[in-house]
């Protein structure tokens, strides 16, 4: 009997720890699958018109799924709640900062603060991706992107557009110029573009100059008012001002010449400033600029140009 008892304990026990072996059938949890927006700064926002208030949330697409998502700060950068997505590829096509205007339970007063251009709008350029964006979800992993959004005061947000995303800020900004060109030779300048204007060539005439844009050392753009031979309208410069980001600005002015017997393009200024700052402009908005003695209370006085050849050959007779 106790020999059957002995044989017996090692199958209660085999039996007792198969009981116990449940196979586990829980898939793992795809909670934290999707994606998010957050903000890539090392440093605090620079005050704007558009930035001076902070977002509720994001209006945003997805594959053809629009997403209200709460945007939070931590140190006065935003971050967007993670959006919980299937695995797979998605095409962001729409991404806005919204403030619901104190009424979180009304979006018909909420108001766009800024977002994102769409690829071929007119403020594409200014940033490194513009919409629309692809990017892929894996399993069970919560997918951060880098995103920009633009504040433009004066547009209309007509091509902007946003998962938990790195949000840049970032604020078009723009200045207005308008120069004289003062002329000793009329003679000088016949068969150039300043003969092309409405009135002919004259002592006093519109400059046709262009404007070079350079950001911390790096030339990014260039205007010029050619094309309408500088009469009618003033030159407008566009330039970007990352809201997280130092951006010390040259614009430099060149001004179309004569030149030996060409007419060419000379730097004449350069005017530097800093994020927010503007050029002094007399309080107008208006920077006006003077080549020569004709307009002495402009905002920038340069003296008159000299067409002097930077090669002479000189013949000594007795």
């Amino acid at each position: 009997m106790k020999k059957t008892i002995y044989l017996a304990w090692p199958i209660i026990m085999l039996l007792f720890i198969l009981s116990c072996q449940k196979t586990d059938n829980t898939e793992p949890s795809d909670e934290n699958q999707g994606v998010s927006f957050a903000l890539n700064t090392g440093t605090s926002f620079k005050t704007s018109d558009c930035f001076n208030k902070q977002a509720d949330y994001a209006k945003i697409v997805i594959s053809s799924t629009e997403y209200k998502v709460d945007v939070f700060y931590i140190d006065n950068k935003p971050y967007t709640n993670t959006i919980k997505l299937d695995e797979g590829g998605h095409t962001l096509t729409e991404f806005m900062l919204m403030d619901d205007n104190n009424t979180p339970d009304n979006t018909d007063d909420d108001v766009l603060i800024a977002a994102t251009p769409h690829e071929g709008s007119e403020f594409a350029s200014y940033i490194e991706q513009p919409l629309d964006i692809s990017f892929t979800v894996e399993a069970f992993i919560k997918t951060e992107l880098g995103i920009t959004v633009l504040c433009y005061q004066e547009s209309e947000y007509a091509s902007f557009g946003f998962t938990y995303f790195g949000i840049g800020l970032a604020v078009v900004r723009e200045q207005f110029f308008f120069g004289d060109f003062c002329v000793c030779r009329l003679d000088d300048y016949e068969g150039s573009p300043y003969a092309n204007q409405s009135n002919g060539l004259q002592l006093d005439m519109p400059a046709i100059a262009k404007i070079e844009v350079w950001n911390n050392g790096v030339k990014t753009d260039e205007f010029s008012n050619e094309e309408w031979f500088g009469e009618g309208q003033v030159l407008r410069v566009r330039y970007l001002d990352v809201m997280n980001y130092a951006d010390n600005y040259e614009f430099k002015l060149f001004i179309l010449v004569r030149q030996g017997t060409e007419f060419n393009y000379v730097h004449f200024h350069s005017w530097t400033f800093s994020d927010d700052e503007t050029i002094e402009n007399g309080g107008d908005g208006l920077v006006d600029f003077v080549l020569g003695n004709c307009m002495p209370n402009a905002d920038l006085v340069l003296a008159p140009w000299m067409n002097i050849p930077p090669t002479a050959t000189y013949t000594i007779t007795d």
